[in-house]
């Protein structure tokens, strides 16, 4: 039962945390800026959910935990490429 709820648990906040970034992700594609937005501070959110997810694949390789956390990273990277895109066009 434990582990069930931990589970449940996991694939809660990890749904949230994919669900959270496409207000910011709306944002960007509409206003076409990202004047605002710390792009080191997205390198240490890919660092940190390729780190988690390594983890993952080695203590608990469960296809819906890697599913979750993959789609986790996707967005941080886009969210990185938007920013990126944004920002080097502004400077043109």
């Amino acid at each position: 039962m434990k582990s069930i709820i931990a589970l449940a648990l996991i694939i809660i906040c990890t749904t949230c945390n994919i669900i959270a970034y496409w207000p910011q992700i709306v944002q960007l594609i509409k206003t076409k800026s990202a004047d605002d937005i710390n792009l080191y501070s997205w390198i240490i959110w890919i660092t940190s959910e390729v780190s988690y997810l390594a983890y993952i694949l080695l203590e608990t390789p469960e296809t819906g935990l890697i599913l979750l956390q993959g789609s986790i990273l996707l967005m941080s990277i886009i969210m990185f490429t938007l920013t990126k895109h944004y920002q080097k066009r502004k400077k043109q």
